[in-house]
């Protein structure tokens, strides 16, 4: 522990689901002035109380700015804003605990398996409006796993690096995530017992992420063809998300991605690897920043592992809302040999090329309002995966 390097740690004080909340309260402190915004960042802290002021948040005075609310700032300092979710026992009303709102659709939906401190019960109900899930005691002989979609649209782009046939970018994106049904799967074998649907609504998420193009002349160099292409894509995505927790200090479930053959907004083969947190988290940006190393450690872990087809140490995600189909181990590795062979001839970024410009998004609101985190989607229309892989935060 002590003789190993200090892993770099990542954070990201522009993000305005953050500042915006932590100016919030300073104001209810003491009133900020221009002098203590050089504490919060300076410029970017000076746009966030302008937005704060709009909002009616802070009121502006000769003195400085106060806080315009009449009780303290309501803020979340352990989630995104979104209530917790009681799980209730049915026949005597007890609260066994609370689950994190976010998390709510995909752990604690009706016929959900919920385990609390060893006890197993089944959701009988969730009642979103009321953020309650009602449940009874039960030992079966299965599990649940969600079954979620997702569409992802890039809202801004931020930086560009072309690498011959393959494209690097940062920015912001928009993931909208619906659980959509659940599987029932046997104890020890995970083999699908039925599937039920779900009526649950739809969940929006404003953040930052990470994502690679690859025209047609790179998905010829790596030799695979459209049947083989998604399932490709699909692998190379559940890699590299879990990868990325070496190099960003993040865990895996602060992560989501979408892979497809063909994204809209790209017109191309894109893998994309998202923060799963509102407003963004910096790890997406710090694997932007240290791409080849990521990409390459997330080509040597694929290549090296010794399962013939793809395994859970390697290309397989234990929350994919596709149930791991389609993946192409051996695709996975081509795709990720032509990235890493034309990352070979670029320069290595500088510090300078590595910051991403601060671009605020636009957000409805700061306190209660935040978009929810994405918990393993399944693929929209077109694309191969999507991954919350991994997603909860």
């Amino acid at each position: 522990m002590f003789g190993r390097p200090v892993e770099a740690t990542v954070t990201d004080p522009a993000n305005p689901y953050v500042l915006g909340p932590q100016l919030c309260c300073a104001a209810a402190e003491l009133p900020l002035t221009h002098d203590d915004l050089a504490d919060f960042g300076g410029e970017v802290a000076e746009a966030q109380v302008a937005e704060l002021v709009a909002e009616g948040l802070l009121r502006t005075r000769p003195t400085g700015w106060y806080w315009a609310g009449r009780g303290r700032p309501d803020v979340d300092i352990r989630g995104s804003g979104a209530a917790p979710v009681s799980i209730i026992e049915g026949a005597t009303g007890r609260l066994l605990g609370t689950v994190d709102g976010d998390a709510s659709h995909a752990t604690v939906h009706t016929g959900a398996l919920y385990v609390h401190r060893g006890e197993t019960y089944v959701v009988d109900e969730l009642d979103v409006v009321d953020a309650c899930a009602v449940v009874h005691p039960e030992s079966p002989e299965w599990t649940t796993v969600a079954r979620d979609t997702v569409d992802l649209s890039i809202v801004a782009t931020d930086r560009t690096r072309r690498l011959g046939t393959v494209t690097a970018h940062t920015g912001v994106v928009d993931v909208t995530n619906q659980v959509v049904a659940y599987q029932r799967r046997r104890l020890g074998t995970g083999e699908v017992l039925a599937e039920f649907p779900l009526d649950l609504p739809p969940r929006q998420l404003r953040t930052r992420a990470v994502w690679l193009t690859l025209d047609e002349r790179a998905i010829a160099r790596a030799d695979v063809d459209d049947a083989a292409l998604p399932g490709s894509l699909h692998a190379a995505e559940h890699a590299a998300i879990g990868l990325l927790p070496l190099l960003a200090t993040c865990d895996r479930w602060d992560l989501g991605g979408v892979s497809t053959a063909l994204h809209p907004d790209t017109g191309a083969a894109t893998i994309v690897v998202y923060d799963g947190h509102p407003g963004g988290a910096g790890f997406a940006e710090r694997g932007y920043a240290v791409l080849r190393d990521w990409l390459q450690a997330t080509r040597a872990t694929v290549a090296s592992c010794e399962c013939e087809s793809g395994c859970p140490s390697c290309v397989q995600s234990p929350k994919c809302g596709n149930g791991n189909d389609p993946l192409d181990k051996a695709g996975a590795v081509r795709v990720l040999d032509v990235v890493l062979d034309e990352l070979a001839g670029a320069p290595e970024l500088t510090a300078e090329e590595a910051e991403v410009t601060r671009r605020p998004a636009p957000r409805s609101g700061l306190f209660g309002t935040s978009a929810p985190a994405v918990t393993d989607p399944a693929a929209d229309a077109g694309a191969t995966g999507s991954d919350p892989d991994d997603l909860v935060f």
